[in-house]
């Protein structure tokens, strides 16, 4: 479903699009988070496939870490986090750029940056706005020349909360990640990525931040191997269509089962992957992006 093509439909008066829009409205079910305007978002739990769900958790019982691997984890997913940012230091630039704390570019520094934020969230208890802050002071630290809250309506989302509303959408933002409410945290991560970057409460920085919380709040929710995975990797190979899921998860319905799939496929085709070379007994690979079709 293109959600982008059907509301410019729909307001221009295509009763086609229109009916599609009132028949997808029937099938989507409240989230407990709602945008700056009062609206709650929504999804379509029967659009998530439970076999998905349970691959999901039968890969991350098989797969094995170590001390070694989350160290060299953290650095390659801070690589990872800012190449979705167009960073320009390679791969093969990361050792120099570790080990002898190399920060001629702002690529390098971009990495380190990420490297720091990722320690501060493994030593921090709290999880609240002095945390986002803290967070975005670490990030933008010699690479940003946009500081503080954003304070105008000018965004790369398409609907973003005015300025004034930024502080129930926080509000909205916190109490749905301490909740008890989804309680697959899977899904749960997804909604709090996307809720993240459609506030767009920072002038830059947003997009890392959300990445950085949500792998956050999968170790948080007891899934303590994400710690030693690199989830970004797989983000950053499918970077387009990443962009593309958060862009049809912003629509008239509010429906953000988009960027749900997409986190969901990206987690499976990571663990999937991660297995294959711990040499796991894998059955074939699925390409869930057919089934969502």
């Amino acid at each position: 479903m293109n959600y982008k093509e059907l509301d410019q439909k729909a307001a221009f008066g295509d009763e086609k699009s229109a009916i599609i829009l009132s028949e997808r409205a029937q099938k989507l079910e409240p989230l407990p988070i709602r945008d700056g305007l009062g609206n709650p978002l929504t999804w379509c739990p029967a659009d998530i496939p439970e076999g998905l769900l349970q691959e999901i958790d039968k890969m991350y019982g098989n797969i094995s870490v170590t001390d070694i691997d989350t160290e060299i984890s953290i650095e390659e997913e801070s690589f990872y986090r800012s190449r979705i940012e167009g960073l320009d230091t390679t791969q093969e630039e990361l050792s120099e750029v570790f080990r002898a704390k190399r920060t001629g570019a702002k690529g390098d520094k971009m990495v380190l940056n990420t490297y720091r934020a990722v320690k501060y969230l493994n030593v921090s208890q709290k999880r609240d706005m002095d945390t986002l802050v803290q967070l975005w002071n670490i990030l933008t630290d010699g690479v940003c020349d946009d500081s503080g809250f954003r304070t105008t309506e000018k965004t790369k989302m398409r609907h973003a909360p005015e300025v004034e509303l930024l502080d129930y959408c926080m509000k909205q933002f916190f109490e749905f990640y301490h909740g008890e409410n989804i309680k697959n945290p899977y899904i749960k991560m997804a909604v709090l990525h996307f809720y993240f970057v459609y506030m767009y409460p920072f002038r830059d920085g947003n997009g890392r931040i959300a990445r950085l919380i949500s792998t956050d709040f999968l170790i948080r929710s007891g899934l303590e191997n994400f710690s030693s995975l690199t989830l970004s990797k797989t983000v950053n190979e499918t970077k387009e269509a990443y962009y593309h899921a958060l862009d049809q998860s912003e629509n008239s319905l509010f429906d953000v089962t988009p960027l749900i799939q997409y986190m969901l496929k990206t987690v499976y085709d990571n663990f999937y992957e991660v297995l294959e070379k711990q040499n796991e007994n894998l059955g074939e690979h699925i390409n869930w992006d057919e089934i969502f079709e």
